[in-house]
């Protein structure tokens, strides 16, 4: 049910290579990302808004194109918690100070990897990820396991929103507001709640903690969110 694989036995990385002159940039084309672009583009998730490329200037420079699915890191602070892991849902092109991992998907899912990849702590340079071994079920198993965390992270991701409209809420129920302040908190202690489930969650399925439960029960049927 689960193999062991290195990193680049189940994925090509790559590198970025040089940043294109301002004169190669264009209102058409992929987007472009550096490890500036990177940090924002996590934030708001407007890649609309990065600067783009156009691939009919693709012979004037050296410059990397990766495909949708694609998972993307900044070369610097992979150890660090807060390193900035990304997602890419279309084609793009990256620059020299970022890396891009392009999972096999008959082997193993991008979301399945890039939840690996956020939870992984890398203790050297880039270019161990080569080396990183990952335990991985097959595709079906990955797949349930990536629907409870995407799911479980749309929250995470969502809390500042969500709890900004139940803040504002006072100003609507006057006489009911120190009750609904009293809410707010309790639902801010969920979100808290909500990022501990995810943390566990990441540490028993990517430790294979989470296998044995599976063979055992009908695991996802028991634990899921609608």
């Amino acid at each position: 049910m689960v193999k062991c694989y290195r990193l680049d036995e189940v994925a090509i990385i790559e590198t970025g290579e040089i940043v294109p002159k301002k004169k190669y940039f264009s209102k058409r084309g992929s987007p472009f990302i550096s490890a500036k672009f990177l940090n924002q583009l996590i934030l708001n998730g407007k890649i609309a808004e990065l600067p783009k490329i156009d691939r009919t200037y693709e012979k004037y420079f050296k410059c990397t194109t990766v495909p949708a699915k694609t998972i993307i890191l900044t070369k610097t602070n992979l150890n660090a918690t807060n390193k900035q892991v990304y997602q890419c849902e279309e084609e793009v092109w990256i620059a020299k100070d970022l890396i891009a991992i392009i999972p096999d998907e008959s082997i193993i899912l991008s979301d399945y990897l890039y939840h690996f990849l956020n939870w992984y702590r890398v203790n050297k340079e880039w270019y161990h990820l080569h080396q990183i071994s990952l335990k991985i079920p097959n595709v079906e198993i990955q797949y349930s396991m990536v629907q409870i965390l995407n799911k479980v992270q749309h929250l995470i991701n969502n809390k500042d929103f969500l709890l900004t409209q139940i803040d504002g809420l006072p100003q609507y129920f006057h006489h009911f507001s120190v009750p609904i302040e009293g809410h707010a908190k309790n639902v801010c202690h969920g979100f808290n709640q909500v990022q501990h489930l995810y943390n566990l969650l990441l540490y028993r399925i990517f430790k294979g903690e989470l296998v044995k439960d599976i063979q055992e029960t009908d695991f996802f049927k028991t634990f899921s969110i609608q």
